[in-house]
This record gives C-alpha cells, structure tokens and sequence, in this order.
C-alpha cells in the first residue's frame, strides 16, 4: 500500500514538472501546507474548473429530457483532489439558454433564456475526474435539483 501512495506521488511530482507546457496546462504545483491527496479549494474563476464544470454541464445536457441546453451560469465552490489524476468536485448553478439540442454544439454561443416562463436554473454538483497523463475525463458524479 505504501509503495503505491509512494508511486503515485512521485507521479504527479514528475508531471508538475510539465505542467505549465501545452500538454498538460490543468495541472498546477501543490499546496505544500495540504497533504497529498486531501482536497484543496480552487478560485471559482479558475480557466481548470470553469473547463471541469463544462463536462459536468454536457453531462447533464446529455442524460435530462429537455428541449433546451444548459448553460453554467455561476459556480459557487470548487475543490480539487489529487486521486490516480485530478478529482474536482464543483457547486454549480447552472440555467437554461435558447439553444435547443438539436442545433447547437458550443454552449458558449447561447445566451441564457430571456423569457419568464422558459427560464430555469438548478443547483447541481459534479465530479469530474481528469487524468492527463490518459488524455480521459469522466463524470461520475452529477446531480442537480
């Protein structure tokens, strides 16, 4: 057990190392007051979690039953932890745009739903896990009311 914790340390010690190049720009230096593997608060406005909160929003568009997409409209809290790649665990509201899902493939292009009855918005949580080394995101996690 000890020697795999030892392992994946080193690991991601080893690709700090190129994280500030362009194959591996979402990773950054650890907090030297957490220890490894302990969840770490990020900036909301971070451009890591604003991309992580839109694979849990394409999650959600994905699998709900509505004509319209959604669009991530403020995240509230976010949290990344260093697990086999990065886990980020994101609070978000998230509401729907004018786009419907048939047309439109860049959610950044839609603007929010401007009429009363239309508009919706809902809280959601996802968890997203990136692993660079793997080129891979995944999902896990997503619940919004």
């Amino acid at each position: 057990m000890r020697f795999g914790w030892g392992l994946a340390v080193l690991c991601y010690f080893s690709l700090w190392d190129s994280a500030w190049s362009a194959t591996a720009p979402y990773l950054q230096k650890p907090d030297s007051t957490a220890p490894p593997g302990f969840p770490r608060v990020l900036d909301p406005h971070d451009p890591r979690v604003r991309t992580a909160a839109r694979f849990g929003v394409y999650r959600y568009n994905n699998s709900s039953n509505d004509l319209f997409l959604f669009r991530e409209s403020r995240i509230t809290r976010a949290l990344v932890q260093v697990v086999r790649g990065l886990k980020y665990m994101i609070h978000v509201e998230i509401s729907r745009t004018v786009c419907d899902k048939r047309g439109h493939s860049n959610l950044d292009s839609c603007d929010f739903q401007k009429k009363k009855k239309l508009q919706q918005m809902l809280r959601c949580y996802f968890e997203v896990w990136t692993i660079p080394w793997l080129h891979q995101v995944h999902v896990p996690v997503s619940r919004c009311r």
